[in-house]
C-alpha cells in the first residue's frame, strides 16, 4: 500500500468519525477536505461521503450505511 493511500485511509477514519474535522488534504497536504454526504435514492441505509481537496481538487469517496432513523 502506497504512503498516500495510507493517509487517504487516515483521513477517512477521521471523517467517518466526525464529518466536520479539519482533515489535511492525503495528496499534497496543502488543502483541507471538504465533506460532502449522498444518501443512495435507492436505499436509504447507504451513504457515500464525497472528500475533495479544496486546494488541489484531489478525491475519494467512503461508502457508509446509516441507521435510517438517522
Amino acid at each position: 500500500m502506497t504512503p498516500t493511500a495510507i493517509r487517504w485511509i487516515a483521513a477517512a477514519n477521521i471523517l467517518v468519525a466526525d464529518k466536520s474535522a479539519t482533515v489535511a488534504c492525503p495528496e499534497r497536504g496543502d488543502g483541507k477536505l471538504i465533506v460532502h454526504d449522498e444518501v443512495s435514492k435507492g436505499d436509504p441505509t447507504k451513504m457515500e461521503r464525497h472528500l475533495v481537496c479544496d486546494s488541489c481538487g484531489a478525491r475519494n469517496v467512503i461508502l457508509m450505511r446509516v441507521s435510517p432513523n438517522a
